[in-house]
């Protein structure tokens, strides 16, 4: 998993749950000669489900993420899931992600997920939920991602602690949980964290910004 350049500021996540969503496809942005066809809901976010469409197009990679980050400009962030480059944009009507891999040299392929979030307060189970999160932190984003050879969760917090005693935390509570750690990696300001256990991984991003610790959990099947 990489560490986003930018985690999305707790105001721009939450704005969704206030609003009166009203997205449909025609308001995704498309690259020229994308070819789209309909997807199965096998993606939820903050426990609704996601529409999804599938795409293949004549770009790199590199190509569609720049793409996006024109089209979708400051409100716009860039993460790693459960093997596929994530472009996340979210604005006062719904959130958009696009999932992308390289299929060769020429071509990308990949899905458009579109969802308008539940109200506050929607579903019995509350976010976070199964996942390790520390006293007091409260979790912005809750994406689970289920197929017929991977399940993979992605959970977004943000915490008052500093970044020793989060990253302190999360070693304690994580082998105590069972967790095996397999590596450690600080990079300034950000800290990242592996796991194994049995066929799980689980990878814990850290970092410091703005007075509060903003935390990527990502757990999946190898």
């Amino acid at each position: 998993m990489n560490i986003p350049s930018r985690l999305l500021p707790a105001a721009l996540l939450l704005a969704c749950f206030s609003a009166q969503a009203d997205c449909d496809y025609d308001d995704f942005p498309r690259m020229d000669g994308m070819l789209v066809s309909s997807l199965g809901d096998n993606v939820q976010w903050n426990h609704a489900a996601m529409n999804g469409r599938g795409f293949r197009v004549a770009a790199t990679l590199e190509q569609v993420k720049a793409f996006y980050a024109d089209e979708w400009q400051e409100a716009v962030d860039f993460t790693q899931f459960d093997g596929w480059d994530q472009i996340l944009h979210i604005n006062s009507r719904c959130m958009m992600m696009v999932q992308v891999k390289a299929q060769n040299e020429r071509f990308s392929y990949g899905r458009m997920l579109l969802t308008n979030p539940p109200a506050n307060g929607a579903g019995d189970q509350p976010l976070g939920l199964g996942m390790p999160v520390p006293p007091g932190a409260q979790v912005i984003s809750d994406m689970r991602s289920d197929d017929d050879i991977r399940e993979g969760r992605m959970v977004l917090l943000l915490g008052e602690d500093d970044l020793e005693a989060t990253r302190a935390w999360y070693e304690a509570e994580l082998v105590r949980q069972g967790w095996v750690a397999e590596g450690r990696s600080n990079q300034g300001n950000a800290f990242v964290l592996s796991y194994a256990k049995g066929r799980e991984l689980m990878t814990v991003g850290l970092i410091r910004a703005d007075g509060r610790t903003q935390i990527l959990v990502n757990r999946m099947d190898r």
